[in-house]
């Protein structure tokens, strides 16, 4: 049996590591961790647990996840919508709840097939204009946040759903996901999916909508991930081409999502320049004169972009407009 070491061992074992004289002795096993670059300081208290190579993986992943958004979003809000992938980071799940502000939108996902449970997180910064855009709005905040009605939890519902459907094809090469909502909520110490001393995957997104932006977390527990972590790890190896059935469908999806998108068209009768005391004076029954000649054709201007040349005229009981010519490109 080994022999074990009195007090007055241990101190003076201590007393020598203080002092770097441990491991002197002609054994030549002095500074055997010395002069090596290739050490890092390890923390026990918050164990990295994800190689450089999985982080890669699943960087890959989640950018695919944030182009889907970039694609599906748009259409459903009628707003130029951006989705950036801002940062992927290794913590614990205590520390994770004590970073989201309160109140907050929180939806708990079903990781099926995996085992577990992740967490969406949105900031009112960004859920409040959704929600007013979805109701026919601008897309403004609040001057004050406050916890969401039944009618706007339903519809963050809708656009959580829409999310998943997003993550699902973001991952598919790699897992089938058939994910779920178990729950929403405003409070982030309500919801316990993991022990507050495990280590989660936080990724962080900013959702830019107009002039207004927020962020959006999804917190994964390490131990959902660690089934497929080494399948991860390969794909920054190698990644599957997309077959051409998969290439046709997606280029079928995002030709219909553009395909939806609504433009402003306008065509421009004329313009006139007055000073600003005419404009003061200006009063019902004035006559503007306008730059275009009477019988000229008008431009047809397209997001603000001249596209045709056309004529004015009526159709039935309505004005119209009746394109005379295309403008090419070196015009």
């Amino acid at each position: 049996m080994a022999d074990i070491l009195n007090q007055d061992e241990v101190d003076l074992l201590l007393n020598a590591v203080a002092s770097g004289g441990f491991g002197s002795d002609a054994g030549g096993e002095s500074g055997i961790f010395e002069h090596r670059n290739d050490l890092t300081v390890y923390d026990f208290r918050r164990p990295e647990r994800v190689s450089k190579e999985q982080l890669k993986g699943l960087q890959s992943l989640f950018e695919a996840f944030a182009r889907e958004l970039n694609i599906v979003l748009p259409p459903f809000l009628r707003s130029v919508v951006r989705i950036d992938l801002n940062s992927i980071d290794q913590l614990t799940y205590d520390e994770f709840i004590l970073s989201v502000s309160r109140p907050t939108s929180l939806a708990v996902v079903d990781m099926t097939p995996l085992e577990g449970n992740a967490v969406i997180e949105m900031s009112p910064n960004i859920v409040f204009p959704i929600v007013d855009r979805v109701l026919g709005g601008k897309g403004l905040s609040p001057s004050k946040f406050r916890e969401l009605t039944e009618i706007e939890d339903r519809i963050l519902n809708r656009l959580v759903e829409m999310m998943l459907n997003c993550l699902r094809r973001s991952w598919e090469q790699l897992v089938e996901f058939q994910l779920s909502v178990i729950t929403q909520e405003s409070d982030p110490l309500i919801i316990q999916i993991v022990a507050g001393s495990e280590m989660v995957i936080l990724v962080g997104y900013q959702i830019h909508m107009g002039e207004v932006s927020g962020s959006m977390n999804m917190c994964i527990p390490l131990v959902v991930l660690n089934p497929i972590l080494d399948q991860i790890s390969q794909q920054t190896h190698f990644k599957r081409s997309m077959t051409p059935a998969v290439a046709q469908r997606t280029r079928a999806r995002i030709e219909r999502t553009v395909r939806q998108v609504s433009l402003p068209v306008d065509a421009v009768l004329g313009k006139a320049q007055l000073p600003v005391s005419e404009l003061m004076q200006l009063q019902v029954g004035d006559v503007l004169t306008l730059d275009t000649d009477v019988n000229a054709a008008i431009p047809i201007q397209v997001g603000g972009h001249t596209c045709f040349y056309g004529k004015t005229g009526r159709r039935r009981d309505q004005s119209a407009v009746q394109i005379t010519h295309l403008v090419k490109e070196s015009e």
